[in-house]
């Protein structure tokens, strides 16, 4: 190695040990937010029963465990590789490939889908991969194309020997459930298909890398390879799902092109890692812009889907610690038993070497991947964060959703000395329900809000109004007030596909919320009321 290359590797192993730090330091304070927040929204729960709390218990068992066996246990290398190497690829491909089908069924909240088409799927696409070797063969031979080290001639191998053959291997189980089933009845089934089939696909070949690396190729195949495959093949699912939705004549068309896209964008992350030298960080950078991409597929489609309820509530906040102890598990599954066939120098080996990207990018797709807003009809643009840290440093938002809950709200005794509106001063404090989230300017943390009574802001009484909490306000609880913006409407309320048309007016001063438990009208409800702030 040159001395620049030692420099150069140096340099990126100091970069990833700092973005790790900081996303260690992430996400113990996001944790931290997060179990507030469960607690202030669940006060009757005891406080070591929340989800949260168990998911941490569980992330320190795995944390602490394995090291400790394979510290203290002095019977390393027990097993012989010949059977047991390929027992365990075979297992670990599998969870791998079971803990991304678990977070894409988490997702298909309206109108959950068959396991066992789901399963046909998996099953169909990992026979269609067999035949990928073969057929590789058969192309290049017909084609005269090779691998030569020289860019455009490998961008365009990668183009159509290995993302066009792959992506068609991954694409004929989704037809074959199209055509002869009926369980595709809404846009989020056509992504949730070509996901599972990537996963069938990523399982076969998942087992060969892991089986050749010795397991050392974990990490990789875990957060990088296989979420990669899903990415890629989304893209058709994508294409296909918005073209029938808006009810185009072109589907066909659009598929093509979808899968001629879909075969490009995976032979550009290819290209950088086929031969030695080329800056594979590129890679790791188009990786990141892809799953903020594919996060706003799915969330667009599922808000598409005809059997929506806008009081069905996405749990997205524990999808990132589920991820992540399932992960976790993979990897210390993969830690014991290479200590089991190799003893504890190469176990330990590996995990000093994976450690950096292992934490870094599980850290990166377990907070982007667990940034979800059901709003039904709504259709966000399909764009990447401008902002170059958040590529590396995603925000995580609290995926709490007050949809169909109900508050109280009111106006302490200091916020009426600049309000002359005695109207309101009365009418104050009032019940109201949240009815769903809705997007305003681009900024998808409005609520519809429609108070018990009519309100009157100072330009009349209204029945309808915005709400949102303040930036510094991570939830609404029921022990107490917490400040939010209220905002009326110009006019009569347009509200199309979620999205506020034309403008509102931001309410002079903030007004205090607390939330309610769950109750239906009449003298209960209006009996909460009385003034309880000063």
């Amino acid at each position: 190695m040159t001395s620049a290359h030692y420099i150069a590797a140096r340099m990126e192993l100091v970069m990833q040990g700092l973005v790790a730090l900081a996303l260690i330091v992430l996400y113990i304070g996001q944790y931290g937010t997060d179990i507030s927040a469960a607690r202030r929204l669940d006060t009757n729960a005891p406080w070591y029963r929340l989800p949260i709390l168990r998911a941490l218990w569980v992330f320190m068992v795995l944390l602490v465990v394995p090291p400790l066996a394979v510290g203290l246990g002095g019977f390393g290398a027990v097993l012989p590789v010949d059977g047991w190497l390929l027992g365990f690829s075979v297992l670990i491909a599998g969870l791998i490939s079971y803990t991304w089908y678990r977070y894409l069924s988490w997702l298909d909240v309206y109108e959950p889908e068959k396991r066992w088409a789901m399963l046909l799927v998996v099953v169909l696409s990992s026979i269609s991969t067999l035949f990928v070797p073969d057929l590789y063969r058969i192309l290049e031979s017909a084609t005269g194309m090779v691998l030569d080290g020289e860019f455009w001639n490998d961008l365009f191998y990668s183009f159509t020997i290995i993302g066009g053959l792959e992506e068609l291997a991954k694409l004929i189980p989704y037809l074959i459930v199209l055509r002869f089933t009926q369980r595709i009845n809404e846009p989020y089934d056509h992504l949730l298909y070509l996901s599972l089939s990537a996963l069938g696909f990523a399982f076969v070949e998942n087992i060969m890398y892991l089986y050749s690396s010795g397991l050392t190729a974990v990490a990789g195949r875990a957060l990088y390879a296989s979420v990669a495959h899903m990415c890629f093949s989304s893209i058709i699912g994508y294409g296909v799902a918005l073209s029938l939705y808006r009810g185009t004549t072109n589907t066909f068309l659009v598929g093509v092109l979808m899968y001629l896209l879909a075969s490009l964008a995976h032979a550009f992350y290819d290209v950088w890692l086929l031969t030695p030298g080329r800056p594979t960080v590129l890679t790791t950078i188009f990786f990141l812009g892809t799953i903020q991409l594919w996060v706003i597929m799915k969330n667009n489609l599922i808000n598409l889907s005809p059997f929506a309820e806008p009081h069905r509530k996405l749990r997205s906040t524990m999808f990132r610690y589920r991820i992540i102890n399932a992960m976790l598990s993979i990897f210390m599954l993969a830690f014991v038993a290479i200590f089991l066939m190799a003893g504890s120098e190469r176990a330990w080996g590996m995990l000093a070497g994976k450690a950096l990207t292992m934490i870094v990018m599980l850290l990166i797709l377990a907070f982007s991947f667990g940034n979800y807003h059901i709003i039904p009809g709504y259709v966000a643009r399909l764009r990447v964060s401008r902002n170059p840290a958040r590529w590396f440093m995603p925000i995580a938002t609290l995926g709490a959703e007050f949809s169909g809950m109900r508050v109280r709200i009111d106006i302490p005794e200091r916020g009426w000395k600049k309000l002359d509106l005695p109207e309101l001063r009365r009418a104050l404090p009032v019940m109201g329900l949240l009815e769903r989230r809705v997007v305003y300017a681009g900024d998808a943390d409005w609520y519809l809000f429609r108070p018990e009574r009519r309100l009157d802001l100072g330009h009349g009484f209204a029945e309808l109004f915005l709400m949102k909490l303040d930036a510094e306000v991570d939830t609404i609880p029921s022990d107490g007030y917490v400040r939010m913006a209220l905002a009326r409407f110009d006019g009569t309320p347009r509200i199309v596909d979620g999205e506020v048309q034309g403008r509102v007016h931001l309410f002079g001063p903030r007004v205090f919320a607390q939330l309610i438990p769950n109750m239906h009208g009449g003298e209960r409800l209006a009996g909460l009321g009385g003034h309880g702030l000063n």
